[in-house]
């Protein structure tokens, strides 16, 4: 299900990302309508301006593609087909930047509209270089080798669309070992491809950094950098707003004991850190969502009198009775014992 309208400002992937795919897959002699039929989308609905797809639906779609080209630097090959116009004003806004180091800057800044699923920083190598390094929510494995290696060397194309020349002052950084194509993508990469590097990263000269984009338009760049900002207040307000929902939606439906972060955010396919942060960010943490669900399933296990409170504390997943019984009376106000002999709770969710 692409998801369309308002909706596009929860998680998930601009569709046009998946219409790439699909053309880069056609490119090599595939074809796509077979994939899109598997994964039940269609391209029109795909290309309307705020189509989306949730992240498991397009963590589906590369693992599908993957699965048909046995990788074959599929990566490297859809970043080369990538347009810096694709990214709509975030593409603009790096178009219209007075120097390369403003047009990343703005591209890291609000990556989150169009890649909610990467973290992008920057490190300082010295006076004279800095690490543009990336890092992506999804596990190892293909897809996650399939997005850094798009998203790192697509960096790359960015930069020589913004310089309309290769940039010179660059390279690119994997951790990895080289895969089976790594001599292709050495010959077609207009910058050194270095592996076995301790991060994932474009690495770039002071001189680079302080170059002028041959379409710097300081006119056209506040009119995108507003839209950005406007996008990016709305997109945030989303995202801090819907997780704690989303976790609370993951809990009810789980039986005890409850998941604890980790699970849960291999659940909700994020990273414990993002998951963690988001949940800050909206006031919360993890632990107060997962009491008002235990609380709830105390009180509907406590009913049951044929249960035993240490039964109803083990299955809560609590090591000892102790502990639980701490936990209900910071909850209710009452004691296991007293709540079920009819006291009526002072406090409650």
């Amino acid at each position: 299900m692409v998801i369309s309208g308002r909706a596009w400002l929860t998680p998930g992937v601009p569709g046009i990302y998946v219409v790439l795919l699909c053309d880069v897959l056609a490119e090599l002699g595939h074809d796509p309508a077979s994939l899109l039929r598997e994964l039940g989308l269609h391209r029109q609905e795909l290309l309307a301006p705020e189509s989306r797809l949730p992240l498991d639906r397009a963590n589906a779609a590369a693992e599908a593609a993957l699965a048909r080209v046995d990788e074959a630097g599929l990566g490297f090959r859809y970043a080369r087909a990538m347009r810096i116009t694709l990214h709509g004003p975030v593409g603009l806004l790096a178009l219209s930047c007075p120097s390369i180091d403003d047009g990343l800057e703005a591209a890291r800044r609000y990556l989150g509209l169009r890649a909610p699923f990467l973290n992008v920083w920057r490190d300082s190598l010295g006076e004279n270089r800095q690490a543009l390094c990336l890092r992506t929510d999804f596990g190892p494995g293909p897809v996650r080798n399939f997005v850094i290696e798009a998203m790192v060397i697509g960096f790359v194309y960015m930069l020589e669309q913004l310089m309309e020349a290769s940039p010179g002052g660059a390279e690119v950084h994997f951790q990895g070992p080289p895969p089976a194509h790594a001599a292709a993508l050495r010959g077609t990469v207009p910058v050194p491809v270095r592996y076995d590097q301790p991060r994932d990263a474009l690495i770039l000269s002071r001189e680079l950094l302080a170059a002028r984009p041959r379409l710097a338009d300081p006119q056209a760049e506040a009119l995108a950098r507003e839209q950005c900002e406007l996008e990016f207040r709305r997109w945030r307000a989303t995202q801090e707003g819907a997780m704690p929902e989303r976790v609370r939606a993951a809990l009810r439906d789980q039986a005890p004991p409850l998941p604890d972060l980790a699970g849960m955010a291999e659940r909700l396919a994020v990273s414990p850190r993002t998951l963690k942060r988001r949940l800050h960010q909206a006031g919360l943490s993890y632990r107060e969502l997962q009491d008002e669900v235990r609380y709830r399933q105390a009180r509907e296990m406590l009913a049951d009198r044929d249960q035993r409170i240490s039964e109803v504390a083990y299955a809560l997943g609590y090591n000892d009775v102790a502990n639980f019984s701490r936990a209900f009376k910071r909850w209710s106000g009452l004691s296991p014992t007293e709540y079920r002999v009819g006291g009526v709770p002072t406090g409650g969710r």
